[in-house]
């Protein structure tokens, strides 16, 4: 998108890629153009993502919750495995589920305080809209059941067939036809219809699942939403919506039975992933909340044996990691020295005994809340000094691609050949300095000697249609394919 190619249309190694629309695209292309092309921008947009996420859980929920209940809410759905894993990648996860998030969220809040019907329909409409255009519209399903549920328990299901609710439905329609449009100008519609099939058919029948893997979907999934999930029983407490307004009530039954449901149901499909789940992280944070608010006594002490358990683990880590990291450097990583890696580790631990002096200034549930967060950000930090610079070690992408321009001449350029979406190979030319050009086939090809980028299971293919001279400049055993990629000096066959 930055060096020309469409905006309506993303390319992925020379060929349109139709499985997904370009939000994220638009996303991570202005970020690096503001920032420049390095890893840090490529992922930023995901990391703002989230935070926007978390702002909205805090800011848009007064008036439903207490100030309190909503930073608890923001901690659990920033505190989960799978949102510490997804929001740091440079991946469409992050920001999907921050904006069918919001989207929820806004509904769930503006509907238990009995707001405007325009303003719960429409805004949270142009979330979902946004949410469209950076995947699949699966996020839906979980909008409407919390949605469908809540109405239903509360017995105001004619809202559902409302002028306000139409509206909001067209808008979220108008926008994604702004780009969906254009957009089917500009390729195969029968081309993009049938990916869009067959992907939805893989994803119900299971056609190419590993029934080992789809075993463990839920198993996995409830290690994705840890530590909250074990709380998620509270849910069901009989005195969980005591105290609660009308709304609010009817928000809780209907909710987390959708949420329940739709997490059950879901991963019990062949081709469902378990992160397919994962933007029902939002709405569960938010009934949550309030309910560990005035949880049992017994669970805010297993709470708290919990986390300072966790908490002296992580402090024995920080202990160890100037000597890990020390070890780590030695072998050839790159890392930050080890004494800084340790000090920053402290920092954070200190904090989090500040933080238990505190204990009897802030209510419970808040206090523990924090603590966890505190926990989780030392755990990070941890992972990142001193288990990077080991995995670093075996990291085999950007090595190649410095092998790529230590040999490449100068002023030459290279061309990646018939990449299509093969991660290993498109991550190296995200990290080359050498210029670079794709050809998805050889009618693409330049004419003329040029270097190749190709991938090894291709090679035989390629010396057909190309004479290659002189021995590869570098060369990449995957270990997925039975040659390894390399980088030749070749030039196309002339037909006969």
């Amino acid at each position: 998108m930055l060096e020309g190619g469409s905006w309506l249309v993303p390319y992925v190694g020379g060929k349109p890629f139709l499985r997904k629309p370009p939000l994220v695209q638009w996303c991570i292309a202005g970020s690096l153009k503001v920032f420049g092309h390095n890893a840090w921008a490529a992922r930023l947009p995901s990391v703002l993502s989230v935070l926007a996420l978390a702002g909205v859980i805090i800011f848009a929920t007064r008036g439903w919750l207490i100030s309190e209940q909503s930073l608890v809410a923001a901690i659990v759905m920033m505190v989960q495995v799978a949102t510490i894993e997804k929001c740091r990648l440079a991946e469409l996860e992050a920001i999907y589920v921050a904006l069918s998030g919001i989207a929820m969220v806004l509904w769930m809040s503006w509907w238990s305080q009995g707001r405007s019907p325009w303003l719960v329909w429409i805004v949270p409409m142009g979330f979902n809209a946004l949410a469209l255009l950076a995947k699949a519209p699966l996020h839906l399903l979980f909008f409407y059941s919390v949605v469908v549920a809540t109405l239903v328990a509360a017995g105001e299901m004619r809202r559902l067939w409302s002028l306000a609710h139409l509206a909001g439905v067209m808008i979220m329609l108008g926008i994604v036809a702004a780009w969906a449009v254009p957009y089917f100008y500009e390729v195969n519609a029968d081309e993009a219809g049938a990916v869009w099939k067959r992907q939805f058919v893989e994803r119900v029948t299971g056609a190419e699942v590993d029934f080992s893997k789809w075993l463990m979907n839920i198993p996995h999934a409830l290690v994705n939403h840890l530590p909250w999930v074990l709380f998620a029983p509270l849910l069901w407490r009989k005195d969980a919506t005591l105290g609660q307004r009308t709304r609010p009530a009817a928000l809780l039954r209907g909710g987390r039975w959708a949420i329940a449901g739709c997490f059950v149901v879901l991963l019990h499909i062949p081709g469902v992933l378990p992160r397919y789940v994962q933007p029902l992280v939002a709405p569960f944070s938010l009934l949550l909340a309030p309910v560990l608010w005035d949880c049992p006594r017994r669970v805010r002490h297993w709470w708290r044996y919990s986390v300072f358990t966790l908490t002296l683990a992580v402090f024995t880590g920080a202990v160890a990691a100037p000597f890990v990291v020390a070890s780590a450097v030695g072998k050839g990583a790159d890392a930050m020295h080890p004494a800084v890696a340790g000090f920053a580790v402290l920092l954070i631990f200190s904090a989090a005994l500040l933080l238990m002096s505190l204990r009897r200034r802030l209510h419970q549930t808040l206090h523990l809340a924090l603590w966890t967060g505190f926990l989780a950000a030392m755990a990070i930090l941890l992972y990142a000094t001193t288990a990077v610079p080991w995995m670093n070690l075996s990291d085999d992408i950007r090595p190649f691609a410095q092998r790529i321009d230590d040999k490449m001449p100068e002023r030459s350029r290279l061309v990646a050949y018939g990449l299509d979406d093969y991660a290993p190979l498109l991550g190296t030319l995200f990290y080359l300095k050498t210029p670079f050009i794709y050809a998805a086939d050889a009618e693409h090809a330049p004419e003329g000697e040029e270097f190749y980028l190709i991938r090894g299971k291709d090679r035989a293919k390629f010396e057909k249609r190309f004479a290659v001279i002189g021995s590869p400049l570098a060369a990449w055993d995957t270990k997925e394919d039975k040659l390894p990629s390399v980088v030749v000096r070749a030039e196309r066959r002339q037909p006969r």
